[in-house]
């Protein structure tokens, strides 16, 4: 019998925002169960273009001022753990993303 956890959504919304005087990705940490087919649509809330990067997945992107991007992920393996990070502005909050597994 296999354990693991069930996913029934298609896209996880992020927020790229300026909270407190620090960009940063909320959530800042995000759960996805292994597979392929996910997707994140990251919304950048602030005036100035921003990075989203998971340099462990190979995705690198840079998200427009008030615009949402959608971005496919490659087929994630399950018990992993990756860093976020703006690869554009260092000082950013880093985030995370965990790959739990799947039923």
């Amino acid at each position: 019998m296999r354990h693991g956890f069930s996913d029934d959504r298609t896209v996880v919304q992020v927020i790229s925002a300026l909270v407190g005087g620090k960009n940063v990705f909320i959530p800042s940490t995000i759960v996805l169960t292994e597979g392929s087919g996910r997707k994140l649509s990251v919304l950048n809330t602030t005036d100035q273009p921003h990075g989203f990067a998971i340099p462990g997945l190979g995705v690198e992107v840079v998200l427009q001022p008030g615009k949402e991007t959608t971005i496919d992920l490659p087929t994630l393996e399950a018990n992993r753990i990756y860093a976020i990070n703006c690869h554009l502005h260092p000082p950013h909050r880093n985030a995370t993303l965990m790959v739990v597994p799947g039923r």
